[in-house]
């Protein structure tokens, strides 16, 4: 049972000398192969990339068990705790060699650090051969034990118990002794740059020859905030493809961050960072205020397992965290859009003074409804929360001209298990209004969200299954997937509020992910760490470039000195020019167009105009990728998105350019006006042929346009609609038309013409002079010598309904032609 050790240490120069330092070894195994033994492999790193601390050994005669203790404090155990227990310490130590002496089990064992410095045996000594192994033996002294493989046996035979290890073997790997050097390269961020909020995301990668190819940690400090490792993590992962991602917080006015990679423990190299980083908050600019909505028998508590705590007061630390999460996200995502706009985002109205620090303000407001009421089925949440609000106009100050923003947490929220239903919660976004802008929220999944910044990290990796008992799992099965949902999919509303509508990202399902727009690793269900693909894995959560370009001109993400822009004129204009192309014009400039397929949600195609243009050429056949959607039948829909953030959806583009295709030559605007069932249809060419053509349009109208009459140059007459109200005319002797200026609604109100942008007729029809609803303009696409009106086309109705005639002009649209 005994083994040479001189034939083992030839065989193991043999192998070392042609080793590689990736590469693994392994001694032979010393001891006895058992049949029912236990194997173990214990490795000095744990998952957690943290270190040995120390070695305990159980022993009496025999060895029967051992005892590894990490630096994070976790152990690992294997064989049996019998006999004595020592125990080694590790610490600023490394362990060369390894003796062992063994028959049918181990009987004892001695660790050495050098020559001289052994611990003692543990075991029995009495009698047999000691082996050893040794790194020092080696030429090359950069070998590292890496790990302690064995196996144990309960019993030796059917009759004799002996609890007892039977093997010992040792890893070991080359360590590369080449000089390690690192940069750390931020991606998002330089020197001295100037945020609007306090809560800021960082990501970019270590450069470095160190080989680490495990999870380890950048250490971030701000050296301008007091305590800053009380208030958020200190510790961000940097992932196996040397990514890292973290979130820091500001201090008004200048903050020194120095950022810190240091892996020389692990061979690796060593590196840091100073950047300084500015908080300004601009109190001009109108903030998005949190609103928490409470019934007014309200028991001020939200949904939670028993024990865990879930009061008034916590309930508004999460809220205030979750709304610094929204602020990094959305300045981190704006600045990948379109970093030449700097760093901006929404503000938070942090007048809350707490232990001499502001925060984010929580206005706790109470409703005259009862929890019954605003957990029936019906209820009508979004109306509550506007009123609750309007309710207390001495709360907010609407900013003059401009709509109030804000957001709307209900606390009475339950989950009812038998119903598996959220009662007292709703999902919504107001869209971009005038007077007033939010989202609503239940507070159903409060309670997996992080109380402060400081509980990031344990709560957006927290893989303790949802117990729906007593909470709710909207979004998933476990922990940290409802925290992603909770707080994405409330952002997800307040979008909404903005003017953004369902595209991908955040806006899509994006939020499910959402944790991954705040670390580069993330903790799967079975207890594994896995590293992302920034850019790549962490793509849906995030705002589409389409979201980023209607935030950046918005009002409530403007910087110092950005003028206000109106955020009403949303008027676009759309001129076919071809089979395939098409101009834009809107008077407040053109930011970007975007196609989009209804079937995957996502942008093939994007134009983007810096500065933005009030007119623009599309030609769709340039592009391959529209050409493929339009060649296989597929709809692609056109985002127009206007200088003032404003968005218009044209609808399916191939459609509404062939709609606006009548021959090679020939084209129509789009229909003003809508369109009925009932309706009349007329169609009026201005030449007949060479030798006839119109002379002069009348009009029929009082507060609505009712008739429209064509006379020609061979004096016949055509007549369309109703003889109703006064007769206004124009003569087209030597004059063209070029412009149709239309108030409508249900129906056609008032009308005007024009031959220049100065001469125009009176305006025909309608309750108020000059607000005209839309226009169109053929100067916009080219002078007289291009393009000429031809003909009007569009439909008149007797009844609006059953029991109201009205006998108006229902819709109207202008031909033209290009010479």
């Amino acid at each position: 049972m005994r083994c040479s050790y001189v034939l083992y240490l030839c065989s193991f120069i043999a192998i070392v000398n042609s080793v590689s330092a990736t590469q693994i070894l392994k001694s032979q195994n010393f001891g006895s192969v058992q049949a029912d033994q236990v194997p173990f492999t214990i490795d000095f790193t744990n998952t957690q990339n943290e270190k040995l601390k120390s070695i305990s050994i159980y022993h009496d005669i025999y060895v029967h068990g051992l005892e590894f203790t990490y630096t994070d404090n976790t152990v690992n155990s294997v064989g049996y705790k019998l006999g004595t227990k020592s125990t080694v310490s590790l610490i600023n130590k490394e362990i060369r060699i390894l003796r062992v002496k063994f028959g049918a089990w181990i009987d004892s064992i001695q660790f050495c650090f050098s020559a001289t410095d052994c611990t003692q045996h543990f075991g029995g000594t009495a009698g047999g051969e000691i082996v050893e192994f040794n790194l020092n033996n080696l030429t090359n002294q950069n070998y590292k034990i890496v790990a302690l493989s064995g196996a144990y046996i309960e019993k030796y035979s059917a009759y004799w118990t002996v609890n007892t290890l039977n093997i010992l073997s040792v890893s070991y790997q080359l360590i590369d002794s080449t000089q390690k050097h690192c940069t750390i390269s931020l991606t998002n961020m330089k020197d001295n740059e100037v945020f609007n909020h306090k809560t800021v995301i960082f990501n970019g990668e270590i450069i470095t020859n160190d080989g680490q190819n495990t999870i380890r940690n950048i250490h971030v400090n701000n050296a301008n905030s007091i305590n800053y490792a009380n208030k958020i993590d200190t510790q961000w992962p940097v992932n196996i493809f040397n990514q890292f991602k973290g979130l820091i917080k500001l201090e008004k006015g200048t903050n020194k961050i120095t950022m810190t990679y240091d892996e020389t423990s692990n061979q690796g190299a060593k590196c840091s960072l100073t950047i300084n980083l500015v908080y300004e908050e601009d109190l001009t600019v109108e903030p998005v205020h949190l609103v928490m909505v409470v019934a007014k028998d309200s028991k001020l508590v939200y949904d939670t397992e028993p024990g865990e705590v879930n009061n008034l007061e916590s309930a508004k630390w999460k809220y205030r965290t979750m709304a610094w999460l929204w602020q990094a996200f959305t300045d981190d995502q704006i600045y990948k859009r379109n970093n030449i706009s700097g760093h901006r985002c929404f503000r938070l109205d942090e007048s809350e003074l707490i232990n001499e620090e502001y925060y984010p303000k929580i206005h706790v407001l109470q409703s005259d409804m009862t929890t019954a009421q605003i957990q029936a089925k019906e209820s009508d949440l979004f109306g509550m929360c506007r009123n609750v609000v309007i309710n207390n106009p001495t709360k907010f100050i609407r900013p003059q001209n401009l709509p109030l923003q804000f957001t709307c947490l209900f606390l009475d929220s339950h989950y009812i298990a038998n119903e598996d239903r959220a009662a007292g919660h709703a999902a919504l976004g107001s869209g971009w209004n005038m007077d007033y802008n939010y989202g609503i929220f239940g507070s159903h999944l409060l309670y997996s969200h992080p109380q402060s910044l400081k509980e990031m990290k344990s709560k957006f990796n927290d893989i303790r299954p949802v117990n729906k008992k007593y909470t709710s799992n909207d979004g998933g099965d476990y922990r940290a997937r409802v925290c992603n949902v909770g707080i994405g999919a409330f952002l997800h509303e307040l979008g909404h509020s903005f003017g953004l509508h369902h595209n991908y990202g955040v806006m899509l399902r994006g939020f499910d992910d959402f944790n991954r727009a705040f670390y580069s690793v993330e903790l799967s269900t079975n207890n594994v760490w896995t590293s992302l693909i920034t850019n790549v894995n962490d793509q849906y959560a995030s705002w589409s470039k389409v979201d980023a370009e209607i935030m950046l001109p918005h009002h409530l993400f403007r910087l110092k000195n950005d003028p206000i822009i109106d955020m009403v004129d949303k008027n676009v204009q759309l001129f076919t020019t071809s089979s395939n192309s098409f101009l834009l014009y809107a008077n407040v400039g053109i930011r970007m167009l975007a196609f989009y397929s209804n079937d995957d949600a996502k942008y093939p195609y994007y134009l983007t105009y810096e500065p933005a243009l009030k007119k623009v050429d599309v030609d769709m056949s340039t592009s391959t990728e529209l050409m493929n959607y339009k060649i296989n039948n597929k709809v692609i829909n056109l985002l127009v998105i206007l200088k003032n953030g404003r968005m218009v959806d044209l609808g399916n583009i191939f459609s509404e350019v062939s709609n606006g295709l009548i021959t090679a030559n020939v084209f129509k605007s789009k229909r003003f006006g809508p369109v009925y069932g009932n309706q009349i249809e007329f169609n009026v060419d201005f030449t007949v042929n060479n030798n006839v053509r119109l002379l002069a349009i009348g009009v029929y109208h009082d507060n609505y346009v009712h008739g429209l009459e064509f006379t020609y140059t061979d004096n016949t007459v055509r007549f369309f609609g109703f003889k109703i109200g006064n007769k206004g005319s124009f003569s087209l002797v030597n004059k063209e038309l070029r412009v149709l200026r239309v108030q409508s609604g249900a129906w056609i109100d008032a009308l005007q013409f024009c031959f220049s942008a100065t001469d125009c007729t009176q305006q025909f029809g309608g309750t108020t002079s000059g607000q005209w609803t839309a226009e169109f303009n053929l100067d916009i696409i080219g002078s007289s010598q291009f393009y000429k009106v031809s003909g009007l086309n569009g439909a008149f109705i007797e009844k609006y309904s059953t029991d109201w005639t009205v006998n108006t002009m229902s819709s109207i649209t202008v031909l033209y032609k290009k010479i």
